[in-house]
């Protein structure tokens, strides 16, 4: 009779967490992953096909842990304000997972872009806006939104919880101005004095 597993698959998965957490994603290997548990590194071969799909069940565990962070968005007003919040704390309690989901080469924003867009919809009807100008708010506030969360890994005391409330306010009630004034913003142009 073959010997049963040592570790289960969520045992692994929960290592590489472990590992991302402390050291990064670029620190997960079949090896690490070994020393974490305990181990050689071939019970992970046992239950996964290769450290492709261990690193993608690690990726898909730390979305999971996003989505938690992000639950009940939209029993707050304005619900957009509430997920910049969100985003900036989980950056700056969850660094390395923030880097690992948001700021490597093949990282997907879709994830939290569905967040973000499931928020502008509540605002957009909170707020009487056309879906053309709930379009502009999104791609206006998006990066002022993963641009401070992306400033906080360095610096997280630069960033208190007050400040970005208030630059996330600063910067939603002037697009929210001229979207609600009908204007065009004028491209102004660095010119040489």
């Amino acid at each position: 009779m073959p010997r049963q597993p040592r570790f289960s698959k969520d045992d692994i998965v929960a290592a590489g967490l472990r590992i991302v957490r402390a050291c990064g994603f670029e620190a997960i290997s079949a090896r690490t992953l070994g020393k974490e548990l305990g181990t050689s590194s071939s019970p992970m071969f046992t239950m996964f096909k290769d450290m492709n799909e261990v690193t993608e069940a690690v990726r898909i565990a730390a979305e999971k842990i996003l989505i938690a962070k992000m639950d009940g968005l939209t029993d707050y007003f304005p619900a957009f304000k509430e997920f910049g919040l969100r985003l900036v704390s989980f950056a700056k309690e969850e660094t390395n997972i923030f880097q690992m989901l948001f700021l490597r080469n093949d990282a997907s924003l879709e994830i939290v872009e569905n967040f973000a867009r499931e928020c502008l919809s509540s605002t957009e009807q909170g707020y009487g806006l056309t879906p053309e100008q709930a379009e502009v708010l999104f791609r206006q506030m998006w990066p002022v939104v993963c641009g401070i969360a992306a400033l906080c890994i360095k610096h997280p005391e630069d960033f208190p919880e007050e400040e970005v409330s208030k630059t996330l306010s600063y910067h939603f009630s002037g697009i929210m101005s001229i979207i609600k004034s009908g204007r065009e913003v004028e491209d102004v142009k660095p010119h040489i004095r």
